[in-house]
């Protein structure tokens, strides 16, 4: 009787607990570390799925000091957004900000650009780049923004690439599907993320 209950305690565990898995990068400017990103991926026992993506950073360029954190909490269910925040703080005051949130028929969008909403279902996004296939994606939703962007496949082997409606172009290299290194070229500098496990 004991290890029948055992075996049944071992079992509900397994079914219970959730699915997660991280990633690790070094954030480089100029070859020199500035910071650390983690993101990762949860899956819960109901099939959504969560995303937390942050960033820390600090550098001094020329005659700009810059501290930044920026803070990604994205949940997809059933292959859809249902849920994203997201938050960059520079200097310790908050740069941008964008909670979207679906309400059954619509995205509800409060944003530091103000509130809109929009219908259109959100199935791959920035943080959906970590962890999924990027082959066959034509677009890709940018959560920080709350829009859409054309992805293109580069040059490069393996490498794809959007420009971002901030002005930003980021590019993306991966290794057997996975993502290994990501470029964000800004209007000063190029900033890199190398994937360090």
């Amino acid at each position: 009787m004991k290890s029948f209950f055992s075996i049944f305690l071992l079992s509900l565990l397994f079914v219970t607990s959730s699915f997660a898995e991280t990633i690790n990068f070094d954030i480089l400017l100029f070859r020199d570390k500035i910071g650390v990103a983690t993101v990762s991926l949860e899956t819960k026992q109901d099939g959504s799925e969560v995303y937390v993506l942050e960033t820390k950073s600090k550098a001094k360029f020329l005659w700009i000091n810059r501290d930044n954190y920026t803070r990604y909490e994205v949940i997809y269910k059933d292959g859809k957004l249902i849920s994203s925040t997201h938050k960059e703080v520079e200097n310790e005051e908050v740069k941008r900000w964008t909670n979207i949130k679906w309400d059954g028929s619509k995205y509800l969008v409060d944003s530091y650009k103000g509130k809109r909403i929009f219908t259109e279902a959100p199935v791959y996004s920035i943080v959906s780049v970590y962890f999924k296939d990027i082959r066959n994606v034509k677009r890709i939703f940018y959560e920080a923004e709350a829009d859409f962007n054309e992805l293109k496949k580069s040059e490069e082997p393996d490498t794809w690439e959007f420009k971002s409606s901030d002005g930003n172009k980021n590019v993306y290299h991966f290794r057997n599907g996975k993502i290994r290194a990501m470029e964000f070229h800004v209007s000063i500098a190029t900033v890199k993320m190398i994937r360090t496990n």
